[in-house]
């Protein structure tokens, strides 16, 4: 059952209750779909609305919504959880009702100069978590000289409102900036970016949501990406900035945000002002240290770190890892048998190769859907052996774990087919080469940039290389290794994990079977082993029915894994990976490679190090 349904079940029996044991048309109650999994369990976040012929109610912390009707008969339609931060920003007409209390920002430092010229005003106005209207600040969200929104805040407690449907989409202050920037602040609130402009900084917006709820290390939850997309409706403005500086809060969800947003327009034109320790953000040191210290942080941030090039520091944690239990550091790849060989880091270069007809883009495609399942994974794809809608449907039968067409094995429902399309839409996109233009790894990697700002992407996939257009006017193991460089530096300064696809070159037979392909063995250049932090071989022996070996050939760090090869059974009428589950027999393990005696014999029921 789906938790909205669930939320549809209980408003029936108690919201119902409580919502007519109540005068007021509006009450507040604790979420049956999120409250017994949040910290603040008896916090009331969802709001029911007493109408006519129904209940509609809201959450405000996991957004689940819909409506009750009091005719059981009628069907119950529960609207969509997620909130479209794609819709039209519509300009609005909003009445300023009070410009003349201004304490309240004079109380913050904020001049009257300052206040006018953001256009920020005063008014009373409701707020439906305290249930009553009381003193706000609104601060009017523009696009050029249109007003997309109006965000009112209350001024005796914590609580937000809003007016118009632009302000989740824009940064505020966006249209004051001036049309050439080179150099951009962004802070974590409105109060903040008047603070900034205080100090004599014009250029300062503020982003328009806060800072993410859900942090774990400084890392976004993969459920707040969505609210990145204000970056996305931004993004000429920050590509022709020639620097971004980072004025977030100095706590938990501040330093994620900073992370997130520098992940997402460039690490490497980032800055971060590092506030005092007394401080939390740009306004506590205009209060507490003055407008000339304020002025002082801002003219030396400290640069973003960059990729490549750390302290001993940086590495703190992992060292404290590996000290501690030895494992892998990186995303498990939802296989036991693999686990223990490899994991998947961000920022690394993956090449898969393996013979016709292998499985190895279905491995690809496998862990992708692990992935996702298991950490809310976000993927670009390009793919040239498969046109969208087939790789949408093998990613459906993987989600799904059954087929999408009819045959040996009972294919999925339609109700499963629905909701694996949907996963599918939230995970995946698709980099489509057939448009006429030359398949470059330029204008791959340019349209993963955008999938990087729009969706928080953190892996690509390039399957296979040889559709590739390459430079003709080097040979083609220098362009390989060009090529490959560059991928992989577009892996570490984007932190993403990159699958890169690539054939062997015909092999010889060995007693009627194929050896298994290593680096060495990828057509076109020794680059393909040189360049690689992690090589990985998918084979299958022609006896091996429903076997799949997969080989790790390279392994550049050893906290990810280590060489060796482990056992996967497949399965073909869905294309799904699953851990293999056999008694290790009493053999001898498979012999290593050597120039003597080729590539390692691997039996069909051992997984070791070779």
């Amino acid at each position: 059952m789906s938790a909205v349904q669930h939320i549809s079940d209980e408003l029936k029996t108690s919201v119902r209750a409580l919502a007519d044991q109540s005068n007021n048309s509006h009450v507040r109650i604790v979420c049956p779909a999120c409250g017994t999994s949040r910290k603040k369990s008896r916090e009331a976040t969802m709001t029911v609305s007493k109408l006519q012929d129904k209940y509609v109610f809201n959450c405000h912390h996991c957004e689940a919504k819909g409506a009750v009707f009091n005719d059981t008969n009628k069907d119950y339609r529960p609207s969509n959880s997620k909130k479209d931060f794609n819709q039209e920003m519509r300009p609005v007409k909003i009445k300023v009702t009070d410009t003349s209390d201004l304490s309240y920002l004079n109380s913050r430092g904020i001049s009257d100069e300052t206040i006018k010229y953001f256009g920020v005003f005063t008014a009373n106005k409701f707020f439906q978590s305290i249930g009553s209207e009381r003193p706000a600040v609104g601060f009017p969200y523009y696009n050029g000289d249109e007003m997309y929104a109006v965000k009112y805040r209350c001024i005796e407690q914590k609580s937000i409102t809003q007016e118009g449907t632009g302000g989740a989409q824009t940064f505020f202050n966006v249209g004051g900036l001036d049309e050439d920037a080179e150099e951009i602040c962004i802070v974590e609130g409105e109060i903040d970016a008047l603070s900034i402009y205080e100090s004599g900084y014009k250029n300062v917006v503020s982003v328009p949501n806060g800072a993410p709820q859900k942090v774990s290390n400084n890392k976004v939850d993969p459920s707040e990406d969505r609210k990145f997309q204000y970056l996305w409706k931004s993004k000429d403005v920050l590509n022709k900035a020639k620097k971004i500086i980072i004025a977030s809060d100095n706590d938990a969800p501040g330093n994620a945000l900073a992370e997130e947003i520098a992940r997402r327009v460039g690490a490497e034109k980032c800055a971060k002002v590092d506030w005092p320790k007394d401080c939390k953000d740009a306004n506590d040191v205009l209060l507490k240290h003055g407008v000339e210290k304020l002025r002082d942080l801002l003219a030396n941030p400290i640069d973003w770190p960059i990729i490549g090039l750390y302290d001993v520091n940086h590495y703190e944690d992992q060292v404290d890892g590996l000290y501690a239990n030895g494992t892998a550091q990186g995303e498990s790849t939802g296989f036991t048998q693999l686990d223990d060989l490899f994991t998947i880091a961000p920022g690394q270069l993956s090449i898969v190769t393996g013979h016709p007809s292998s499985g190895k883009s279905e491995f690809v495609d496998q862990l992708m859907v692990n992935l996702a399942e298991q950490s809310d994974w976000k993927f670009a794809i390009c793919s040239f052996e498969n046109d969208p809608p087939t790789h949408i449907v093998k990613l459906m039968e993987k989600r799904s774990r059954k087929p999408f067409f009819d045959g040996p094995s009972k294919r999925m429902t339609k109700e499963e087919m629905n909701e694996a399309r949907a996963w599918v839409s939230d995970h995946f996109l698709f980099v489509d080469q057939n448009d006429g233009e030359p398949s470059t790894i330029e204008s791959i990697l340019d349209r993963t940039r955008a999938a990087i700002m729009r969706s928080g992407c953190r892996g690509l996939v390039i399957d296979p290389y040889n559709f590739i257009q390459i430079s003709r006017e080097t040979t083609e193991t220098d362009a390989i290794s060009a090529m490959l460089t560059r991928v992989r530096l577009f892996a570490k300064q984007n932190d993403v994990h990159v699958w890169f696809v690539a054939h062997p070159a015909k092999m010889m037979r060995e007693g009627g079977t194929f050896p298994v392909p290593k680096g060495y063995d990828i057509s076109g250049s020794a680059a393909w082993f040189a360049k690689a932090d992690l090589g990985i071989s998918v084979h299958r022996a022609p006896d091996a029915d429903g076997t799949s070996e997969v080989h790790v050939w390279k392994c550049r760090f050893k906290w990810v894994g280590k060489i060796g090869m482990g056992l996967l059974g497949y399965e073909k009428s869905t294309g799904v990976y699953r851990d293999f589950e056999f008694d290790i027999p009493d053999i001898e393990a498979p012999v290593k490679s050597t120039p003597e005696n080729g590539p390692a014999k691997a039996n069909k029921m051992w997984w070791a190090d070779v």
